[in-house]
């Protein structure tokens, strides 16, 4: 239900998250695998009435993500500026502030929604697989968590808060080089917005709770 309140916005980003943030809880509640492949079966068989119901910009980035020369100066100018602002950062990057694609605005969203891709222009490879190495490592300590927690509301807490950090960064990262479509998913404590900061803050924090319950012994 909450999944079709947020697609009636629209927002199909936000609403996307919902489904791997509940596979995730599912998978540590014990559902049986063939349970979870039914429902998978039936989220395949609505996808052609899902694409009816896009919005005609959601469906432009779908063809884009498709064929990225569909539209290079519309739809697809964001997704080849990205890419060009990634690819030139080359190993060490070009330095603090001294991006041309980011710098120069020729990057749209550069603050928000692509700003992993001022990351890879300034900071260049290193910097990036920092930044990821930085995720991945919070992301196992949190996931980590659900074989120390006695309380199955505390797992399926921390699991759903991780998926859907996880699952934004995968997305946005993924979005910014082209192997992903644009569906708007901000970077976790990287992207601008007071909103999304305090939302993955807050999520940290009851992250944090839940560990500072756990058995110490």
């Amino acid at each position: 239900m909450p999944c079709f309140l947020i697609l009636s916005q629209p927002d199909l980003g936000t609403a996307i998250v919902l489904v791997p943030v509940m596979v995730g809880m599912l998978l540590i509640w014990g559902i049986r695998w063939r349970i979870l492949a039914g429902i998978a079966g039936a989220g395949l068989a609505v996808l052609p009435l899902a694409w009816l119901r896009l919005a005609e910009y959601q469906k432009s980035r779908l063809l884009v993500f498709i064929n990225p020369d569909l539209d290079p100066l519309g739809a697809g100018y964001t997704i080849s500026q990205s890419r060009i602002a990634i690819g030139s950062g080359g190993l060490f990057g070009k330095g603090w502030l001294a991006g041309t694609q980011s710098q120069l605005s020729f990057l749209p969203e550069r603050h928000s929604d692509f700003i992993f891709s001022v990351v890879g222009e300034e900071w260049g490879f290193l910097g990036v697989t920092l930044v990821l190495a930085g995720f991945i490592f919070l992301f196992l300590r949190a996931l980590s968590l659900t074989h120390q927690v006695r309380d199955p509301y505390g797992r399926l807490l921390v699991t759903g808060l991780t998926v859907m950090l996880a699952f934004h960064v995968a997305v946005n990262t993924a979005m910014t080089i082209g192997l992903a479509p644009v569906v708007g998913l901000p970077l976790p404590f990287f992207s601008y917005g007071g909103s999304w900061m305090l939302t993955c803050t807050a999520a940290i924090g009851m992250i944090l709770s839940v560990a500072a319950r756990r058995p110490v012994y």
